[in-house]
């Protein structure tokens, strides 16, 4: 079957990282401003263009990321790259198709969001019946779900790099059809280290889909649809979260074992939601073009040095943190992987410095940025908030209380809908999060207050009087954090440096949830009777409480507010109509 092929723009120099914006002005206008950041008019050169244009640090812009954060968005898409290039994609649809074409296409890429989120959280109810039936030691249940994450985010800057580079149809068409195919055989497995070593790769198949879902629905939308199209991908994300352990819990009921154990099918499930529309993808995608060289300069480009020496960094450090929280932190499974990890790094943020800017898949004067580091290291708290308390509360019904999947599920339902009000709340106030140092210290008050009441009791009259209350109140605060973070470092980062800005979320995000899981392993042992014992639970509680107090005083002593950020009103006034512009990238 033929494919609509995107046409090729010719450059006028090498592209970096690409992130794509959203003009929120052509709202307004009923018009399109169909000019990119460089290439605002054909007589002028690249430098001119840039010195016209508002400075980075005043657009107040939110970020899509798969969280399932929503945000407005409307009609016309930029192209930002670094060192002076042109844009690899033009500001429209590059290719026509018709409306049943582009929104089918939608759904594929909102059904590989779901799935990436699914095989994640739908591992909090699976953790136990897992480990029991792949003979799983109580202090290594963490990898049950640390397996994928860890590589999911190790390769989130690798894969992004590759479908700027080349094409973002094959990343996306075939790490949908490995995905498919490692989560068939995972179903099979018959013990715990095949396990863990094909969810590591399907973490790695994985986080092929985001950024290449974010570039293909680019290319394949017309300006005035984006606005629509993100927002419905960002709805799939905030809808997976709530879903992937009801999914799990209604799957549980299955009462068979062995071959026919529940979270088997569920590997299987996702396989036959998976495949066809993998293989699908390969025909009815568009196949957009990547940056404008030759194979040897796109080799370079890649930076393969400098992807890998971070990939195997955090790979090591996880593992390091996760063996010295199981087996102690004196013992050499802790020591050899955690100082091993700590040389990669420094050779990596070596090899960068030492590379040119448009080569550097992290150059150092992305650091420099104010406010970026600070945000960055910030976020590795977000996503561990979710993670440590379902796994803990999960654990303590089904375990401890003898209660059903289902209703442990139900019992957590409250914090993923506080957070999808949240989120709907920010796309339609973008104002609340536009300065984000008081939403993010207000939000990480209500987040510690809510692991205050969980740190009271899970189980009887205790779920009413201290969880109910504490969910609804810690979730909304963490996604007001969330939302924050995104927004700061946003608002925060010249232009180009936007695209490795939003990657390197993902990975802080990541990273944070698998090593704050880590911790919460080994302090689910320091008193007999391990998660039995309320005080294990306790003791993961307040360390996460701490955590997050040192994050927020840190936070408060480091972050420097911007005098150049605005309210989008002011923002109006002072450009005479501004462009409001909301970042979707990898």
């Amino acid at each position: 079957m033929s494919q609509p092929q995107l046409p090729r723009k010719h450059s006028t120099g090498v592209a970096s990282e690409t992130a794509t914006v959203v003009d929120l002005q052509a709202v307004n206008d009923g018009k399109s401003k169909a000019a990119s950041t460089f290439s605002t008019s054909p007589n002028q050169s690249p430098q001119t263009q840039h010195s016209d244009t508002m400075p980075p640090s005043t657009f107040p812009e939110l970020r899509l990321t798969v969280s399932g954060s929503l945000a407005p968005m409307a009609n016309l898409v930029k192209t930002r790259t670094g060192g002076g290039a042109e844009p690899v994609l033009p500001p429209a649809s590059e290719v026509k198709l018709s409306q049943r074409h582009k929104w089918s296409l939608l759904g594929v890429f909102s059904l590989s969001l779901f799935i990436d989120i699914w095989s994640y959280s739908a591992f909090f109810i699976f953790t136990d019946p897992i480990s029991v039936d792949l003979d799983v030691k109580f202090e290594e249940q963490s990898w049950v779900i640390t397996a994928y994450a860890v590589t999911f985010a190790a390769f989130l800057l690798f894969w992004g790099r590759v479908s700027d580079l080349y094409s973002a149809k094959p990343v996306f068409a075939y790490g949908f059809i490995a995905l498919g195919v490692l989560d068939l055989i995972i179903s099979f497995l018959p013990d715990r280290y095949s396990f863990f070593v094909l969810r590591a790769l399907s973490g790695v198949a994985g986080s092929c889909l985001i950024p290449a879902s974010y570039r293909l629905i680019v290319a394949v939308f017309e300006p005035h649809e984006l606005g629509k199209a993100f927002t419905l991908f960002g709805m799939s994300g905030a809808l997976a979260n709530v879903t992937g352990i009801l999914v799990a819990g209604f799957i549980e009921y299955i009462p068979t074992h062995g071959q026919g154990a529940p979270w088997r099918w569920f590997f299987r499930l996702l396989a036959f939601l998976i495949l066809p529309f993998a293989v699908g993808s390969l025909f009815f995608i568009p196949k957009p073009t990547g940056a404008q060289a030759d194979a040897g300069e796109k080799w370079k480009r890649l930076d393969l040095n400098g992807s890998f020496s971070m990939l195997f960094g955090i790979v090591l450090l996880i593992l390091g943190l996760t063996f010295g929280a199981s087996y102690g932190f004196k013992t050499a499974k802790f020591l050899v992987p955690f100082l091993l990890a700590w040389p990669l790094f420094i050779f990596f943020f070596i090899w960068e410095a030492r590379l040119p800017s448009e080569y550097a898949i992290l150059p150092p004067a992305f650091w420099k940025i104010p406010n970026v580091a600070v945000l960055i290291v910030f976020a590795l708290y977000v996503y561990g908030w979710w993670a440590v308390n379902f796994l803990a509360l999960v654990e303590t019904y089904t375990k401890v209380g003898g209660e059903k999947a289902i209703i442990a599920a139900v019992r957590l339902l409250p914090e993923g809908i506080m957070a999808g009000v949240v989120s709907i709340i920010g796309a339609v106030y973008p104002k609340l999060v536009s300065r984000p140092r008081w939403p993010i210290t207000i939000g990480m008050v209500l987040a510690l207050v809510g692991y205050a009441l969980f740190a009271q009791g899970a189980t009887g009259t205790d779920y009413w009087r201290y969880i109910f209350p504490g969910g609804l109140l810690g979730s909304a605060g963490m996604m007001v954090v969330f939302n924050g973070v995104n927004v700061g470092v946003i608002t925060a980062v010249p232009a180009e440096t936007s695209g490795v800005a939003g990657a390197m979320l993902q990975v802080a995000f990541q990273v944070g949830s698998a090593v704050s899981l880590s911790v919460q392993s080994g302090l689910f042992t320091i008193n007999p009777g391990s998660i039995a014992n309320y005080k294990n639970v306790q003791a993961s509680f307040y360390w996460q409480i701490g955590f997050g107090f040192l994050w927020l005083v840190m936070f408060l002593v480091f972050y420097r507010p911007s005098k150049n950020v605005t309210s989008s009103d002011q923002d109006g006034a002072e450009q005479g109509g501004s462009e409001r512009k909301v970042v979707a990238a990898h």
